[in-house]
């Protein structure tokens, strides 16, 4: 089983939006997801340095979740040097649902990492909002 953690906007969790930078993400979604790429189920996690954190802090929180695979719209270069070190495969780039995001990477069409501009991810409505 790998698991697979998610920056989101909200607690929908695969349902959700994404959110564009891992470290400024009021969640986190981890998908436990089986090797046929099945997901037996995803959680969502409060981002517990929303208000500031240490450089590492956030990589060694996503270690301490068994995290194999950290996907987000983007992350600093920094952040993306400490995933590698901690052995978690970090990926950057994103669709706008969480889901969707997760569906891209296990369908092999999101791969590697590079470090972001702080460009801010601006949702379109979703399906049955006006």
């Amino acid at each position: 089983m790998k698991k697979i953690v998610l920056t989101a906007n909200d607690k929908l969790g695969l349902d959700g939006t994404m959110a564009m930078h891992f470290g400024h993400c009021p969640y986190y979604v981890v998908a436990h997801v089986h090797e046929d790429n099945r997901v037996e189920k995803a959680e969502v996690l409060d981002n517990p340095y929303l208000n500031g954190h240490q450089p590492g802090q956030i990589p060694q929180f996503i270690k301490s979740l068994g995290a194999d695979v950290m996907i987000a719209g983007g992350m600093g270069a920094k952040a993306i040097e400490w995933f590698e070190r901690l052995g978690i495969e970090a990926i950057t780039g994103a669709q706008e649902g969480v889901g969707a995001t997760l569906d891209a990477y296990l369908a092999g069409s999101m791969t590697g990492a590079a470090g972001c501009h702080h460009e801010h991810f601006k949702p379109t409505s979703r399906i049955g909002e006006q």
